[in-house]
């Protein structure tokens, strides 16, 4: 009799102490739950964390089959995160990626979305290195110079010094991304002289004339081209064949 008060006495705690760990697992994971709706409402729509998070989550854990709970998805060890939190992560992938077309656009049309004294990112197309611009002048194709005395030395690690060599890049501007043509010989200015004044000997054996560098102390003297579709050059009114290339290069990537 006594052993079989013990036995039901052993199935008794063990019920309980089964009891007490089911509790314990939910209230785990409710404040998981919690935390995880928290971090979606604080980080719904910005990629940039939305990616810090996921990537967290599930760091390392790729190849693990995550818990499920309440329609809670979870990886041990990490940050929690549920189905609406995912799903908006997808979206807003979805959305950059779509931001990012390449524009194939007429000179006529990319002047008035790269304007005058407007800034931009240029990206190397080979190399994808990037360095920031800013158009200073230009009719037919864009006057541009080096905003920084870093984006010079950028420009010249891709092009190895400075070069008329024509390269495929994207130019970003105003969230747009159009496919351009750039060499990075600067010409036609003295960046220790004021912008715009009579000098002589300017860059590039152009001689005497205005100075055509407006951006100062950046490590260059001058500007150098970005070419669009049909622009053309300042000599001769005339199409540049390798820019022109270069240009549809460049666009084959959108």
């Amino acid at each position: 009799m006594n052993k079989i008060f013990k036995n039901f006495i052993i199935v008794f705690l063990i019920i309980l102490c089964s009891i007490a760990c089911s509790f314990l697992y939910i209230e785990k994971y409710n404040k998981k739950s919690s935390v995880s709706t928290l971090e979606y409402e604080n980080y719904k729509g910005n990629t940039a964390n939305l990616n810090k998070i996921v990537q967290n989550a599930t760091k390392g854990k790729n190849k693990r089959v995550a818990n499920n709970y309440n329609n809670i998805r979870y990886s041990r060890g990490s940050l929690s995160y549920n189905t609406d939190f995912y799903n908006e992560y997808i979206k807003n992938q979805k959305k950059q990626k779509a931001s990012k077309k390449i524009e194939l656009l007429d000179w006529n049309t990319a002047k008035n979305i790269f304007k005058r004294d407007s800034k931009a990112k240029v990206t190397d197309v080979y190399t994808h290195k990037s360095f920031n611009v800013q158009r200073t002048m230009g009719d037919n194709h864009a006057d541009t110079e080096a905003l920084t005395k870093e984006d010079t030395k950028i420009i010249k690690e891709i092009w190895n010094g400075f070069s008329w060599t024509r390269r495929p890049v994207i130019v970003e501007v105003n969230g747009r991304y159009l496919a351009a043509s750039m060499s990075a010989m600067p010409h036609a200015g003295l960046d220790n002289k004021p912008a715009f004044v009579t000098v002589d000997n300017r860059s590039g054996g152009y001689g005497t004339g205005a100075n055509l560098d407006v951006i100062k102390n950046n490590d260059m003297d001058g500007h150098f081209d970005i070419h669009f579709l049909n622009s053309t050059r300042h000599m001769d009114g005339r199409k540049d064949p390798q820019h022109q290339n270069a240009i549809q290069i460049a666009a084959k990537l959108k």
